[in-house]
């Protein structure tokens, strides 16, 4: 993750304060519980299932540059070795997820994936769905800002 908006951080934590792998959504929704909470647990399989073939499509792209991270990956996650063995290859565009806030509660969102073709990086954009709560909950959450998340969150 290269950059986030102000509702971003307050909707997810930041992400862009680390460096390296602390950023990347992959290696932390495989690596970092915390992370992977902020999804409903019946969604947990088909966004990770959804990632790696994602991340397959990538290496496809990208060559050698994705082989460390698929290395490490598959050493750090049994969970990732095996569905990168289902050899499934399939750019994310666009999914519904459920989002659990620890301040807002739960928000059904669509997530859209913009990807520039002469870089390969992507704008995600959050939406909340039509006739959900999460329009009104986004709104509290621009409010509180990053305190969404507590202090662990708050820049100095």
């Amino acid at each position: 993750m290269l950059a986030q908006n102000a509702l971003s951080r307050a909707l997810l934590g930041r992400w862009t304060d680390g460096d390296g792998r602390s950023a990347n959504v992959i290696w932390r929704w495989f690596t970092d519980p915390e992370s992977r909470a902020l999804n409903a647990p019946e969604e947990h399989e088909s966004l990770g299932r959804g990632y790696v073939a994602d991340l397959r499509a990538a290496a496809a792209r990208r060559g050698h540059e994705a082989e460390r991270l698929v290395s490490d990956l598959s050493a750090a996650s049994p969970e990732f070795a095996d569905y990168w063995s289902d050899m499934q290859v399939a750019p994310l565009h666009s999914t519904r997820k459920l989002i659990v806030h620890p301040r807002a509660g739960n928000l059904d969102v669509q997530c859209d994936y913009v990807r520039s073709e002469s870089t390969g990086q992507r704008l995600v954009i959050f939406r909340p769905q039509p006739g959900s709560h999460t329009a009104d909950s986004f709104e509290f959450l621009r409010a509180l800002g990053d305190q969404s998340f507590g202090q662990r969150y708050v820049a100095d």
